[in-house]
């Protein structure tokens, strides 16, 4: 029996090509059927139809997570969270991991993610020693907000047989005290492998993947580009708990892991697979390694010092070869290419990539992208013109790191980012998360897009400001179109998808402070109410 949506009286932005905005819309199972107003979306009723009169509130395509990390959010919430509010001193911290010690089995690992150096009390990391005084009976890892940084106690380098006589790994550092005994933090790819090494059961990661999908339907997130994390069996695994609906949304999994992606990638260009495909639940998407650190760490590459600290260009990964040697086979055999790549020199580097792949193997419409691409300067956005690439942003950043790019990078921090510079060049940016390395909730990214406001509350980079329909295409259209699917979702059009989400209000009259607090009221994939919040006024109950 068809089924039909009739939405009426609201606010629909559609990002369509002219960015209309009508006030109805049809869905026919799980289709759009028809786009206009009120009175031409009633001709549609019959029998099966549920009428929803929106009451002036807003309707938009489902929001495109260009760049998370399900597994990665989902585990953490089985974790102990530095970010809660009761966590302000590392003595806070100590308690709650002891408090979780008293449930965790002799010999299991204790967890905890989000912390930050630079807004905990102390202004520093947990000491080894510090970590050993919760427990010696357990390993212990506490993770950096960012994802690149840990501290571990005794027992976890005992198990990762680290000591005073293990060299740090390629593109990673163990730090040390005077003696060379390991102070317990470790740094990019020694972080990566001790995380590799503190990893989850099949079974806590298909729960952790419930509980993070539906904390992101309740965002309006409809597909998300998940950014890998475990590497080859956590890419079967989203790929088995999509199909078995364990994941509501739409999955378009990046090849690679944190800790060896070459590996991974190497695996999946020997296996009969390529980009795109799958099927509309879940699809292969690019192959992803690692080419530099993290944007508060600060660890990126850069081509110029810190302002902090002159001495430091951050940490690379690999050399110019390394990469060329898988990428290039990569992109004949027709796969996306990508990099987790923050600094001016780490974009240099795949950009060198891309274009050399590109002449010696040319292909039409290959949209490989770049991951994040922080301080991304106008050389390189014409160069990313020039090849087509895709980067995918993250203003959200601001809000929760903005003063601290301010002090490491200076006046770069001005273009780090910078999403209207995209728009003049016509780059199609996606913009993301990076969760759980912030907020996930896409209004909170569009704010920050819109204002590009630090915790302090200083601008870092007035000129790259968008508006708000700008902001709403690069977390819908142009999420999309990253992802090969602008012709099955990422805007309201028939013949689309109805992946559509309702919002408590108008966002259009909306005042700009008040934008993170809008709240998704009905998330709707391919046709089927996924979740819903009842409205006082009951107006948009299904």
């Amino acid at each position: 029996m068809t089924k039909k949506f009739l939405f009426t009286n609201g606010e629909v932005i559609t990002v369509n090509s002219k960015n209309e905005i009508v006030n109805a819309v049809a869905v026919e199972d799980n289709r759009i059927a028809a786009v206009g107003s009120t009175d031409e979306i009633l001709k549609w009723k019959d029998g099966n139809s549920t009428v929803i009169d929106l009451d002036g509130r807003t309707i938009l395509p489902g929001f495109i997570e260009s760049h998370l990390h399900i597994t990665l959010y989902g585990t953490n919430e089985l974790s102990v969270s530095c970010k809660d509010e009761s966590v302000q001193t590392i003595s806070d911290l100590l308690e709650k991991l002891k408090e979780k010690a008293k449930d965790t089995l002799k010999g299991e690992w204790i967890r905890a993610w989000g912390f930050n150096d630079q807004k905990i009390e102390d202004g520093r990391f947990p000491t080894k020693e510090e970590l050993d005084s919760v427990s010696d009976e357990h390993p212990i890892i506490v993770v950096r907000a960012c994802n690149h940084i840990s501290a571990v106690n005794s027992y976890a380098l005992q198990l990762a047989s680290i000591d005073k006589n293990t060299p740090d790994p390629e593109g990673g550092k163990i730090v040390r005290r005077d003696n060379g005994e390991p102070s317990g933090l470790l740094l990019e790819n020694a972080h990566m492998q001790m995380f590799q090494i503190a990893g989850f059961t099949r079974e806590e990661i298909r729960q952790a993947h419930s509980i993070a999908s539906e904390h992101f339907v309740q965002k309006g997130i409809t597909s998300i580009h998940d950014a890998t994390g475990y590497g080859i069996s956590n890419v079967e695994a989203l790929k088995e708990d999509t199909e078995n609906d364990v994941i509501k949304q739409r999955v378009y999994a990046m090849i690679g892991a944190l800790n060896d992606p070459e590996s991974v990638v190497k695996h999946f260009l020997d296996c009969d697979v390529k980009t795109n495909d799958g099927n509309d639940r879940f699809k292969y998407g690019p192959v992803k390694l690692f080419l530099d650190g993290s944007s508060s760490g600060p660890t990126v590459w850069t081509r110029e010092p810190y302002d902090s600290d002159p001495t430091n260009y951050g940490i690379h990964y690999h050399q110019q070869e390394e990469i060329e040697k898988l990428f290039i086979p990569a992109h004949q055999k027709g796969w996306q290419i990508t990099s987790h790549a923050q600094g001016d020199a780490a974009i240099d580097m795949l950009l060198t990539c891309i274009e050399k792949a590109n002449k010696l193997y040319p292909r039409e419409d290959a949209r490989h992208r770049i991951e994040h691409a922080g301080i991304a300067q106008k050389d390189l956005i014409e160069r990313m013109v020039n090849e087509g690439v895709i980067p995918t942003p993250n203003p959200a950043f601001f809000f929760e790191y903005g003063d601290g790019y301010i002090k490491n990078y200076g006046d770069r921090a001005k273009q780090m980012y910078p999403l209207n510079c995209y728009i003049q060049a016509g780059v199609p940016a996606a913009i993301a998360s990076d969760c759980p390395v912030t907020d996930f909730n896409p209004l909170r990214g569009i704010h920050s897009a819109i204002t590009r406001i630090s915790p302090t509350g200083a601008v870092v980079g007035e000129k790259e400001r968008i508006g708000l329909l700008d902001a709403i295409r690069m977390i819908t259209w142009n999420g999309a179109y990253a992802s090969f699917s602008e012709n099955e979702t990422g805007s309201i059009e028939v013949g689309k998808r109805a992946d559509l989400i309702i919002l408590d209000r108008s966002i259009l009259n909306a005042k700009t402070d008040e934008i993170p607090s809008i709240k998704v009221v009905c998330t709707m994939i391919d046709g089927e109410v996924v979740y819903e919040e009842k409205h006082e006024n009951e107006a948009v109950k299904m």
